[in-house]
């Protein structure tokens, strides 16, 4: 643990500077934790800590997302780790973190992290190699209401929401 022996810091804090992370989730193939960050005012981020590597500091509540939170412009970045993929609100209101892909029924989706927005339902995709920043792809919908993922045991993933309904993530081509 990074923490540990240094004065005035806990040793049980393993990363720093999260706001609100909502679901979180290791890679079961990496052993990556993804993190879906509840913004305040304007943005929603995905961060991501790769295995092992502790002591990160994601930058709350000096930036929200990749941007200046306080003070709204010219802060200092120096030591912060920027999100991997962030979207504003006009997409959505709440991230809800999600999985990496690592099931085999859904070829399309294989190593892609999904995440999707409580309040609009999109659902995105982006490269679990990513360091960031990248553009998340729209893939799909979850419905709103959505408010978290589970996988299965063979690595298939599941959107459950508010109304009761867990669904079953499936990729189609267009």
């Amino acid at each position: 643990n990074p923490f540990v022996g240094v004065e005035g810091a806990r040793p049980e804090i393993w990363l720093t500077g999260l706001r609100n992370p909502w679901r979180m989730s290791f890679d079961r193939m990496t052993g990556d934790l993804w993190i879906g960050d509840v913004g305040q005012g304007s943005w929603e981020e995905v961060d991501v800590a790769r295995a092992g590597i502790g002591g990160l500091d994601f930058g709350w509540d000096r930036m929200e997302g990749a941007h200046c939170f306080e003070p709204a412009s010219g802060c200092d970045q120096a030591g912060l780790v920027l999100p991997v993929t962030e979207y504003g609100h006009p997409e959505g209101c709440t991230i809800i973190g999600g999985n990496v892909y690592r099931g085999s029924a859904q070829p399309l989706l294989a190593g892609g992290y999904l995440f999707a927005d409580h309040c609009s339902g999109r659902l995105w995709a982006i490269p679990a190699s990513a360091d960031g920043p990248v553009e998340p792809v729209r893939v799909g919908s979850a419905g709103a209401g959505v408010a978290g993922f589970g996988e299965d045991a063979a690595g298939e993933l599941y959107a459950a929401n508010l109304d009761g309904t867990i669904s079953l993530i499936v990729a189609t081509s267009r």
